[in-house]
């Protein structure tokens, strides 16, 4: 996967600027409802001010361009009437060909055949990225409600009404739940090839993300007292690490302060 993934932040969008924090129990696949197979199109509309969308990827046939943190809180499900995928699931676009219109929701003038390698392209290149990232935050892909697409959060009330991308993969004989056991498999292959290092280097990674989310707001007030009472060395988002593990060595630490109170 890092090969064909590319960095490019939407740091001049509102979405980013919002500066909000997920910790990430899902990811939600979106297509972006438009025949149009150019990623720049897409990020370039995102990177600028009062645009009310922005997913965290987007996925083109050669590439995935990352465009926010996986951890910030992405624009990208709308609500539904139990709340918003925005607050849980990473998100990515699938970038449609050039060729066909809408009407309605539905694809016209789309032709399966010509558009039959660039789909698979597209397909493999979002399997691999659901990979990764399920193995960089610890997601079970066949896990109900964790790899899910657009409709299906639909469905799930936590996003709004689109039909992505059930309106398009079934047309190539896809479905979802072939996509999340596509997922599973990338998943299990990698880890019978992943050396030391690598696992080393994802762990980093995980922990990395997870110290930089957002705590919970049920623990404001135990969180306040315990920076003030210098039990929690930090303060205001510099190093206090709520999301992430405490080492044996950090344990013994925080208890030798808290000792030392009077």
């Amino acid at each position: 996967m890092d090969d064909r993934k590319e960095t490019q932040l939407v740091t001049n969008s509102d979405c980013y600027r919002a500066g909000k924090t997920i910790r990430p129990t899902g990811i939600m696949v979106h297509s972006t409802g438009v025949a149009q197979p150019d990623p720049q199109v897409f990020i370039k509309s995102w990177n600028q001010p009062g645009k009310d969308a922005c997913a965290h990827a987007v996925v083109s046939r050669d590439k995935v361009i990352q465009t926010l943190p996986w951890t910030m809180r992405g624009w990208h499900a709308g609500k539904g009437e139990k709340g918003s995928a925005n607050n849980t699931h990473i998100s990515f676009e699938c970038c449609e060909p050039a060729g066909h219109t809408y009407q309605g929701g539905t694809m016209i003038g789309y032709d399966v055949e010509k558009n039959e390698a660039y789909f698979r392209a597209i397909y493999q290149n979002a399997v691999a990225l659901c990979a990764d990232l399920c193995r960089q935050f610890g997601l079970d892909p066949m896990k109900p409600g964790v790899v899910i697409c657009h409709a299906e959060g639909s469905k799930l009330g936590i996003a709004s009404n689109h039909a992505d991308v059930l309106h398009w993969w079934p047309k190539h004989g896809v479905t979802m739940d072939d996509f999340r056991a596509a997922v599973k498999a990338a998943m299990e292959e990698e880890a019978e090839n992943v050396t030391q290092q690598q696992f080393n280097a994802m762990m980093a990674e995980y922990l990395k993300q997870a110290g930089n989310a957002a705590p919970a707001s049920w623990s404001q007030q135990a969180r306040t007292w315990a920076e003030k009472a210098g039990i929690i060395a930090g303060g205001e988002g510099k190093g206090e690490r709520y999301g992430s593990f405490a080492t044996r060595e950090e344990i013994v630490q925080m208890l030798w302060r808290l000792s030392q109170q009077k």
